[in-house]
């Protein structure tokens, strides 16, 4: 079943619903999909939403190694689902739910998002916001909670949150402090990259991105050295 009803695949200027279409004739369709094909919002009496940005974002992706931009895209980090909305035949908007396994990446602004096997080996999106030999990667989920406000059992999504690490050989270092981002280096790399967070004033539970970008350049810098 193809993804939406098009026309015949023209060869040039393909749109990514032709292109997952085509996918879709030559993979086959995916019965374990929670949502189906298409996405319908489960939520609409909770506060909040399962989303990173809760309107969509014209966004890079990438499937089976091949780019789209300019596409409109809701991150959903409770499901870990990417929804993308495409036009439909009747001139109105409609939410895909794109398989997981197809989608190799996604970006917008500075943010670039990975399909990755994390560190239980479990495949997962990831912000990187450094990739090299020390890679800094952002794990991002929400939590659905019941809440009894004034007796009135009801449900409501909590802000994003974060789990970081440290990418080294494809083995994954959590981290929430500078103690605990330490201990993924020896001892000799300890004391030169804590006097370098000490002279930048950095803290990596509250540095924005480019300042992480920074310190992991310097850290790869040091990496190279060694070898």
């Amino acid at each position: 079943m193809a993804l939406v009803r098009l026309s015949d695949i023209q060869a040039q200027q393909q749109s990514i619903t032709d292109y997952l279409a085509e996918c879709e004739r030559k993979y086959g369709s995916d019965a374990n999909l929670v949502n189906g094909e298409k996405y319908f919002y489960p939520y609409t009496r909770s506060d909040g939403d399962p989303f990173f940005f809760s309107e969509p974002r014209q966004v890079v992706i990438r499937v089976h190694e091949k780019e789209f931009t300019g596409q409109p895209v809701k991150f959903d980090i409770f499901n870990q689902q990417v929804i993308l909305d495409v036009n439909d035949i009747y001139g109105g908007i409609t939410s895909l739910v794109l398989r997981n396994e197809w989608v190799e990446s996604f970006s917008f602004e500075s943010h670039v998002f990975k399909r990755m096997n994390g560190p239980e080996g479990d495949a997962s999106y990831y912000q990187v916001v450094v990739e090299g030999p020390i890679s800094c990667v952002y794990s991002w989920s929400k939590d659905y909670l019941m809440s009894l406000n004034s007796g009135v059992q009801s449900y409501y999504f909590t802000e994003p949150l974060k789990k970081s690490y440290l990418v080294i050989d494809n083995n994954f270092f959590p981290y929430r402090n500078n103690k605990s981002f330490l201990k993924a280096f020896n001892s000799e790399q300890q004391k030169i990259i804590k006097q370098f967070m000490r002279q930048s004033k950095v803290k990596v539970n509250k540095s924005p991105d480019w300042q992480m970008r920074h310190l992991i350049e310097y850290c790869n810098s040091l990496s190279h050295e060694d070898s």
